[in-house]
C-alpha cells in the first residue's frame, strides 16, 4: 500500500472480515495512505467494483487474493479498463474449462473429469482411473482436496470432501469438483529436498508474455500440502527454458491477456505438465523477486491494470525463499514450537510471522492456510542456506506434536 499510495491516486474497497480487531486494523493502514470503502461480501464484489467506479472513474483496477481476482477482472472488463480476456475469466475460476482450453490448444493435460455428485465421482473414476486426484473446480490453496486409489470407498469420500467443501469460508454454492488422474512427479533436481515440481510467475500485457522467474519448491507434505519453494531456480537452463514454454503455452491457451500470472508445473517422465494456472502472484513471491532481483511486482501489476509498461526484471542480487511448514494431516496439538529468537538467529530470516502456538490444533482440514506453522521469508546467497533452514523447519527440531482432543477448539 505504501507503494502504491506513492505512485497513484489511490482507493482500496475492501470486505470486513467480522473480526473487530482485525477490521479496525485495517482500517487503520488504510487511512494511512488513502480513501477506502467496503463491500459487504465477495458474492456481490463485482456489481460494488463497478457501481464504485463509474463516480470515481479509474485508470485501472488490480487485486491481489484468489478470492477477488476474477471479480477484478470482470468489473474491469465491464469497465473497458485494461482486463483479462472474456475467454480466459471461466478458466481461472473453473479447473475443469481452464483443463479444456489446455487441451484445446494442444497444451499435454491428465484425463480430467467434472464431478457434481456421488454417481458422477464413481462413473469418473471409470473414465479417469486411479490414481487420481479430487479437488474442487474452483478450490484455493489445497482446500478439500483428495488422493483416491483403487481401493478407496468413493461414497464416503464424496460424502467427506462435500462436507469439508462447505464447512470451508472459500467454499460457494453447490459441491462441483474435478477428477483428474494424479501426474506422477519425477526428480529433476539432484537434491531430494527439492519437490518434484515447480511454478512460473509471470506478468501478462496487452496478451505479451514477461515470465519473471522459476520457482524451485520444497517437496510436498501429505495431502498435497505445499512448504514453499526457493527463487530463482537451480535447474539447468535447457530445462528452466522448458518450463518456461509450458507455462508461456498454458498461458496463451487460456486467452490471459493482461494479468500476474502463478503457473503450477509437474516435472514427469513425459515432460512438464501443468497443474495449474492461477490469475494472481504466488504465496511469498512479491517479497521473493524483492530480495533476488530488487523487483517490484506490485508496481508491475498496477502497470499492467493502468496500461503503463511493464518494469523489466533486473539482474539476480540474491536467492529467495518463501518458507510455510505444513502441519500433519492428523488431529494433533502442537508439543513444542521455536521461538521468534531461535528463528530470527537464522542469518537468511527477513521476515517471520508465526501461526500457531503450543498447544494450538492446526487446522490442517483448511488446506495450505490452515495448515500452515509459520510464514518466513528469507534470502541468502546460496541456495544451499534456504534449503538448510527448510530442513531444519521440517524437522523435530523446530516443531513437534502430540495427540489432539478431536472436541477441543483450534
Amino acid at each position: 500500500m505504501p507503494r502504491l499510495a506513492a505512485s497513484y491516486d489511490l482507493h482500496v474497497l475492501w470486505i470486513p472480515s467480522g473480526d473487530d480487531v482485525q477490521d479496525d486494523a485495517r482500517r487503520e493502514v488504510f487511512s494511512a495512505h488513502c480513501t477506502h470503502s467496503t463491500l459487504p461480501t465477495y458474492d456481490n464484489a463485482h456489481a460494488g467494483i463497478v457501481s464504485f467506479a463509474r463516480d470515481w472513474r479509474p485508470d485501472g483496477i488490480v487485486g491481489f487474493s484468489e478470492l477477488v481476482v476474477t471479480a477484478v477482472h470482470t468489473a474491469a472488463l465491464e469497465l473497458g479498463l485494461p482486463s483479462n480476456s472474456e475467454q480466459s475469466l471461466t478458466a481461472l475460476q473453473d479447473k475443469h474449462a481452464q483443463r479444456q482450453a489446455m487441451a484445446k490448444a494442444g497444451v499435454p493435460v491428465p484425463r480430467f473429469a467434472r464431478v457434481s455428485s456421488a454417481s458422477d465421482l464413481h462413473q469418473a473414476v471409470a473414465e479417469v482411473r486411479t490414481p487420481s486426484i479430487l479437488k474442487p473446480a474452483a478450490g484455493v490453496g489445497s482446500m478439500a482436496t483428495y488422493r483416491v486409489t483403487e481401493g478407496t470407498d468413493l461414497s464416503a469420500l464424496w460424502d467427506a470432501a462435500s462436507a469439508d467443501y462447505l464447512g470451508d469460508p472459500r467454499g460457494s454454492g453447490s459441491p462441483d469438483f474435478v477428477l483428474e488422474e494424479l501426474l506422477i512427479g519425477e526428480a529433476w533436481h539432484d537434491d531430494d529436498r527439492y519437490g518434484p515440481y515447480a511454478s512460473v510467475e509471470s506478468v501478462v500485457a496487452d496478451g505479451i508474455v514477461h515470465n519473471l522467474s522459476v520457482t524451485d519448491k520444497f517437496t510436498l507434505t501429505e495431502p498435497f500440502r505445499e512448504n514453499g519453494g526457493i527463487m530463482p531456480s537451480m535447474l539447468p537452463d535447457d530445462v528452466s527454458a522448458l518450463v518456461l514454454g509450458t507455462a508461456s503455452q498454458a498461458i496463451r491457451a487460456m486467452g490471459i491477456t493482461n494479468s500476474a500470472v502463478h503457473t503450477e508445473i509437474m516435472f514427469t517422465a513425459d515432460g512438464p505438465r501443468v497443474i495449474e494456472v492461477n490469475s494472481r502472484i504466488g504465496g511469498g513471491v512479491t517479497e521473493m523477486l524483492h530480495h533476488c532481483y530488487g523487483y517490484d511486482v506490485v508496481d508491475a501489476m498496477a502497470a499492467v491494470a493502468t496500461g503503463a509498461p511493464v518494469p523489466e526484471l533486473g539482474p539476480l542480487r540474491r536467492y529467495s525463499a518463501f518458507h510455510c511448514p505444513q502441519a500433519p494431516a492428523a488431529d494433533v496439538v502442537l508439543a513444542s514450537v521455536p521461538s521468534l529468537e531461535d528463528l530470527r538467529a537464522w542469518e537468511s530470516v527477513e521476515d517471520v510471522q508465526m501461526t500457531y502456538r503450543v498447544g494450538d490444533r492446526p487446522q490442517w482440514e483448511r488446506g495450505t492456510k490452515g495448515g500452515t506453522l509459520v510464514r518466513i521469508v528469507a534470502s541468502a546467497s546460496t541456495a544451499e542456506e534456504l534449503l538448510d533452514l527448510a530442513e531444519y523447519l521440517a524437522s523435530d527440531k523446530a516443531f513437534t506434536f502430540a495427540p489432539g482432543n478431536t472436541n477441543a477448539e483450534a
